[in-house]
Protein backbone atom coordinates (compact mmCIF):
# COMPACT_ATOMS: atom_id res chain seq x y z
CA UNK A 1 0.00 0.00 0.00
CA UNK A 2 2.72 2.22 0.26
CA UNK A 3 4.51 2.10 -2.46
CA UNK A 4 1.08 2.45 -4.49
CA UNK A 5 0.89 5.68 -2.10
CA UNK A 6 4.45 7.02 -3.10
CA UNK A 7 3.89 6.09 -6.76
CA UNK A 8 0.77 8.27 -6.78
CA UNK A 9 2.30 11.08 -4.83
CA UNK A 10 5.42 11.11 -7.71
CA UNK A 11 2.31 11.17 -10.11
CA UNK A 12 1.00 14.20 -8.90
CA UNK A 13 4.28 15.90 -8.38
CA UNK A 14 5.05 15.22 -12.25
CA UNK A 15 1.92 16.77 -13.29
CA UNK A 16 2.08 20.05 -11.12
CA UNK A 17 5.55 20.63 -12.71
CA UNK A 18 4.36 19.35 -16.15
CA UNK A 19 2.97 23.07 -16.82
CA UNK A 20 4.63 25.99 -19.42
CA UNK A 21 5.45 28.69 -16.99
CA UNK A 22 9.17 28.45 -16.38
CA UNK A 23 10.21 30.09 -19.79
CA UNK A 24 11.80 33.17 -20.77
CA UNK A 25 11.94 34.92 -24.54
CA UNK A 26 15.59 34.01 -25.67
CA UNK A 27 15.36 35.83 -29.23
CA UNK A 28 13.69 37.97 -31.03
CA UNK A 29 13.86 39.55 -34.30
CA UNK A 30 12.52 41.57 -36.83
CA UNK A 31 13.74 39.55 -39.56
CA UNK A 32 15.72 39.56 -42.68
CA UNK A 33 14.12 42.20 -44.32
CA UNK A 34 12.04 40.64 -46.80
CA UNK A 35 8.31 40.52 -45.57
CA UNK A 36 6.78 38.56 -43.15
CA UNK A 37 10.34 36.97 -41.55
CA UNK A 38 10.10 38.14 -37.99
CA UNK A 39 9.99 35.62 -35.15
CA UNK A 40 10.50 35.03 -31.43
CA UNK A 41 11.82 32.41 -29.91
CA UNK A 42 11.42 30.97 -25.89
CA UNK A 43 13.43 28.83 -23.70
CA UNK A 44 12.71 26.27 -21.06
CA UNK A 45 14.64 27.09 -18.01
CA UNK A 46 13.30 23.75 -16.61
CA UNK A 47 11.63 20.09 -17.45
CA UNK A 48 8.12 19.77 -18.23
CA UNK A 49 7.43 22.85 -19.96
CA UNK A 50 6.04 22.03 -23.15
CA UNK A 51 1.96 21.86 -22.37
CA UNK A 52 1.40 25.04 -24.07
CA UNK A 53 -1.84 24.11 -24.83
CA UNK A 54 -2.79 24.81 -20.62
CA UNK A 55 -2.63 28.77 -21.52
CA UNK A 56 0.45 30.11 -22.78
CA UNK A 57 -0.03 33.23 -25.44
CA UNK A 58 2.24 35.65 -26.80
CA UNK A 59 1.91 39.34 -26.99
CA UNK A 60 3.07 41.93 -29.71
CA UNK A 61 3.86 45.87 -28.48
CA UNK A 62 3.77 48.78 -30.50
CA UNK A 63 5.93 51.75 -29.17
CA UNK A 64 3.00 52.95 -26.32
CA UNK A 65 1.95 49.42 -26.78
CA UNK A 66 -1.96 50.92 -28.05
CA UNK A 67 -4.37 47.92 -28.84
CA UNK A 68 -1.66 45.43 -28.10
CA UNK A 69 -1.71 41.87 -30.34
CA UNK A 70 -2.42 38.89 -28.39
CA UNK A 71 -1.65 35.13 -30.40
CA UNK A 72 -3.20 32.39 -28.75
CA UNK A 73 -4.03 29.29 -28.30
CA UNK A 74 -1.03 26.91 -29.02
CA UNK A 75 -0.59 23.57 -29.05
CA UNK A 76 1.51 21.18 -27.15
CA UNK A 77 4.81 20.41 -28.47
CA UNK A 78 6.87 17.26 -28.15
CA UNK A 79 10.06 18.35 -26.70
CA UNK A 80 9.56 20.27 -22.87
CA UNK A 81 12.85 19.65 -21.71
CA UNK A 82 15.04 22.01 -19.79
CA UNK A 83 16.99 24.73 -22.58
CA UNK A 84 14.29 23.72 -25.07
CA UNK A 85 13.13 25.99 -27.39
CA UNK A 86 9.98 26.95 -29.28
CA UNK A 87 9.59 29.32 -32.31
CA UNK A 88 6.42 31.63 -32.89
CA UNK A 89 7.41 33.00 -36.67
CA UNK A 90 5.70 34.47 -38.96
CA UNK A 91 4.37 32.97 -42.31
CA UNK A 92 7.43 34.12 -44.84
CA UNK A 93 9.56 31.32 -42.36
CA UNK A 94 9.16 27.82 -44.09
CA UNK A 95 6.40 25.65 -41.90
CA UNK A 96 9.29 22.98 -41.83
CA UNK A 97 11.66 25.39 -40.05
CA UNK A 98 8.84 26.63 -37.22
CA UNK A 99 6.46 25.42 -34.43
CA UNK A 100 4.20 27.99 -34.66
CA UNK A 101 2.58 30.10 -37.52
CA UNK A 102 2.15 34.08 -35.83
CA UNK A 103 1.58 37.16 -37.59
CA UNK A 104 4.23 38.76 -35.47
CA UNK A 105 4.99 41.87 -38.12
CA UNK A 106 8.01 42.50 -35.88
CA UNK A 107 9.56 44.43 -39.45
CA UNK A 108 7.05 47.51 -39.13
CA UNK A 109 7.78 48.09 -35.19
CA UNK A 110 11.79 48.09 -35.47
CA UNK A 111 12.48 51.38 -33.98
CA UNK A 112 10.75 50.32 -31.27
CA UNK A 113 8.08 47.91 -29.17
CA UNK A 114 7.66 44.82 -26.99
CA UNK A 115 6.51 41.45 -27.30
CA UNK A 116 5.60 39.10 -24.03
CA UNK A 117 5.39 35.44 -22.91
CA UNK A 118 2.72 34.93 -21.20
CA UNK A 119 1.94 32.03 -18.87
CA UNK A 120 1.22 32.08 -15.40
CA UNK A 121 0.57 34.92 -13.05
CA UNK A 122 4.31 35.81 -11.61
CA UNK A 123 5.84 33.79 -14.58
CA UNK A 124 5.39 36.19 -17.61
CA UNK A 125 8.15 37.50 -19.40
CA UNK A 126 8.72 40.61 -21.39
CA UNK A 127 11.46 42.41 -24.35
CA UNK A 128 11.36 45.70 -25.31
CA UNK A 129 13.65 47.94 -27.79
CA UNK A 130 14.35 51.00 -28.98
CA UNK A 131 11.66 53.76 -28.21
CA UNK A 132 9.33 51.62 -26.22
CA UNK A 133 7.78 53.69 -23.43
CA UNK A 134 5.02 51.51 -22.06
CA UNK A 135 6.25 49.66 -19.21
CA UNK A 136 3.63 50.63 -16.87
CA UNK A 137 0.61 49.23 -19.71
CA UNK A 138 3.29 45.81 -19.31
CA UNK A 139 2.78 45.76 -15.56
CA UNK A 140 -0.74 46.17 -15.60
CA UNK A 141 -1.78 43.96 -18.13
CA UNK A 142 1.05 41.03 -17.16
CA UNK A 143 2.13 41.81 -13.58
CA UNK A 144 5.78 42.53 -15.02
CA UNK A 145 8.11 45.10 -16.52
CA UNK A 146 10.45 45.35 -19.47
CA UNK A 147 12.88 48.03 -17.74
CA UNK A 148 14.95 49.95 -20.12
CA UNK A 149 14.23 49.19 -24.08
CA UNK A 150 17.29 46.90 -25.85
CA UNK A 151 18.59 48.73 -29.13
CA UNK A 152 16.05 49.23 -31.88
CA UNK A 153 15.62 45.98 -34.22
CA UNK A 154 17.20 46.01 -37.75
CA UNK A 155 16.79 44.04 -40.62
CA UNK A 156 19.22 41.12 -40.39
CA UNK A 157 20.02 41.18 -36.79
CA UNK A 158 18.13 39.96 -33.77
CA UNK A 159 18.09 40.46 -29.66
CA UNK A 160 19.94 37.92 -27.92
CA UNK A 161 19.17 37.25 -24.16
CA UNK A 162 22.56 36.61 -22.31
CA UNK A 163 22.92 33.62 -19.93
CA UNK A 164 26.18 34.75 -18.55
CA UNK A 165 25.12 35.00 -14.99
CA UNK A 166 25.38 31.93 -12.94
CA UNK A 167 26.22 29.53 -15.07
CA UNK A 168 27.28 30.63 -18.46
CA UNK A 169 26.18 27.80 -20.45
CA UNK A 170 22.85 27.57 -18.94
CA UNK A 171 19.92 29.17 -19.11
CA UNK A 172 18.37 30.04 -15.75
CA UNK A 173 15.87 31.76 -13.86
CA UNK A 174 18.10 34.29 -12.91
CA UNK A 175 19.39 35.30 -16.27
CA UNK A 176 16.14 37.69 -16.23
CA UNK A 177 16.72 40.99 -14.77
CA UNK A 178 13.47 42.35 -16.26
CA UNK A 179 15.54 44.83 -17.75
CA UNK A 180 15.87 44.40 -21.92
CA UNK A 181 19.09 46.55 -21.95
CA UNK A 182 21.08 44.81 -19.28
CA UNK A 183 19.48 40.68 -20.47
CA UNK A 184 19.34 41.03 -24.23
CA UNK A 185 22.43 42.14 -27.03
CA UNK A 186 22.44 42.89 -30.51
CA UNK A 187 23.49 39.53 -32.46
CA UNK A 188 23.65 37.52 -35.33
CA UNK A 189 19.53 35.73 -35.88
CA UNK A 190 19.82 31.96 -35.07
CA UNK A 191 15.97 30.70 -34.46
CA UNK A 192 15.83 27.18 -33.40
CA UNK A 193 12.64 25.08 -33.41
CA UNK A 194 11.58 22.35 -30.58
CA UNK A 195 13.05 19.36 -32.19
CA UNK A 196 16.26 21.17 -32.63
CA UNK A 197 18.70 19.85 -29.89
CA UNK A 198 19.74 22.32 -27.50
CA UNK A 199 23.79 23.41 -27.38
CA UNK A 200 23.36 24.73 -23.59
CA UNK A 201 24.25 22.55 -20.67
CA UNK A 202 24.93 22.97 -17.14
CA UNK A 203 28.79 24.09 -15.92
CA UNK A 204 30.65 20.87 -14.60
CA UNK A 205 30.67 21.00 -10.51
CA UNK A 206 33.07 23.06 -8.38
CA UNK A 207 35.17 21.95 -6.11
CA UNK A 208 36.10 18.31 -6.90
CA UNK A 209 39.16 16.72 -4.76
CA UNK A 210 40.09 19.95 -2.49
CA UNK A 211 43.51 21.09 -2.12
CA UNK A 212 45.72 18.51 -2.98
CA UNK A 213 48.39 17.30 -0.41
CA UNK A 214 51.74 18.95 0.23
CA UNK A 215 55.06 17.12 -2.06
CA UNK A 216 56.47 15.09 0.42
CA UNK A 217 59.55 16.64 2.56
CA UNK A 218 63.14 15.56 1.75
CA UNK A 219 64.03 15.77 5.69
CA UNK A 220 64.01 12.44 7.28
CA UNK A 221 61.65 12.06 10.23
CA UNK A 222 61.01 9.95 12.41
CA UNK A 223 59.23 7.28 10.93
CA UNK A 224 61.88 7.00 8.12
CA UNK A 225 63.28 3.15 8.21
CA UNK A 226 66.38 2.32 9.52
CA UNK A 227 68.95 1.16 6.81
CA UNK A 228 71.71 -1.20 7.26
CA UNK A 229 75.27 -0.59 6.47
CA UNK A 230 77.07 -3.41 5.73
CA UNK A 231 80.86 -3.76 6.16
CA UNK A 232 82.85 -6.93 4.10
CA UNK A 233 85.09 -8.70 6.60
CA UNK A 234 87.70 -11.42 5.23
CA UNK A 235 88.76 -14.23 7.35
CA UNK A 236 91.92 -15.58 7.24
CA UNK A 237 91.18 -19.00 6.56
CA UNK A 238 91.86 -18.87 2.47
CA UNK A 239 89.09 -21.68 2.10
CA UNK A 240 86.57 -19.65 4.28
CA UNK A 241 83.97 -17.73 2.40
CA UNK A 242 83.54 -13.73 2.37
CA UNK A 243 80.72 -13.28 4.58
CA UNK A 244 78.93 -10.12 5.17
CA UNK A 245 78.42 -8.38 8.89
CA UNK A 246 75.68 -5.70 8.90
CA UNK A 247 75.40 -3.52 11.59
CA UNK A 248 72.54 -1.04 12.26
CA UNK A 249 72.76 2.63 11.65
CA UNK A 250 70.47 5.12 12.59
Amino acid sequence: MLSLALLGFAGVASSASATFHLVKIREVSSGTGTADSSYVETQNYFDFQNFLSGGASLVRCNATCTSPATFSPFTDVANGHSQATVLFADSGIAAGSKDFNVDLNLDAIQAGGAVCYVSEPGFNDCVSWGNFSANSTLMTNYGTTAGTPGPALSSGMALRRSIAPGCPTLLEASDDTNNSATDFSVTAPNPRKNSVASVEMPCAPSGGGGTPPPPPSSTPTNNTKKKKKCKKHKHRSAQTSKKKKCKKHK
